[in-house]
């Protein structure tokens, strides 16, 4: 990648794709779709039985003509599982309904590894919501509490939902 981009971002084959998840997700899903290059199935990253993320993402997804996929619970399964089936995937989906600071910590580790190798892979990585975030370098936390991301983005600090730098002062202060 040149160094007079201004976004600069990981090195890899696959696509990074961060969407806010809103109404025109199914839009999004299937321009992520359109990008997938890598053989595998799609992945969807859960934060537990309780989320409800993964049959609605599967049904749409398989409505949109998605391979055949899979559930990653990263909050249950061990860390060589989680590795494994992210690394295969040909596409990974992050759903982002979760509170963000959940989301950043029960990727770090096997399941951000994971979807890196993916990645590298040529995998396309959807992070939707709030999960958008957490590949900045930086990540506001609902407390208005800044924390570093995973900065697949460099220099870069994703705010779902804010559409006005005003509505954050600690925002403003990285930014300005």
């Amino acid at each position: 990648m040149a160094q007079n981009n201004v976004l600069r971002w990981h090195d890899g084959r696959g696509w990074l794709i961060l969407s806010d998840g809103g109404d025109s997700l199914s839009d999004v899903r299937a321009l992520a779709l359109g990008r997938a290059a890598a053989d595998g199935g799609v992945a969807y990253i859960t934060l537990g039985s309780e989320s409800g993320f993964g049959e609605k993402a599967l049904a749409d997804m398989e409505d949109l003509g998605a391979p055949p996929g899979y559930l990653v619970d990263v909050l249950s399964e061990d860390d060589e599982t989680i590795t494994n089936k992210l690394s295969e995937a040909g596409i990974v989906v992050i759903e982002g309904d979760a509170d963000i600071d959940d989301l950043r910590s029960s990727l770090i580790g096997a399941a951000i590894d994971g979807i890196q190798i993916a990645y590298q892979n040529g995998a396309v990585v959807l992070a939707e919501g709030n999960a958008a975030a957490i590949f900045g370098a930086w990540v506001l936390l609902e407390s208005d509490e800044l924390t570093s991301g995973f900065e697949w983005l460099e220099n870069g600090l994703i705010m779902p939902g804010i559409t006005s730098i005003a509505d954050s002062a600690i925002a403003q202060d990285v930014l300005l």
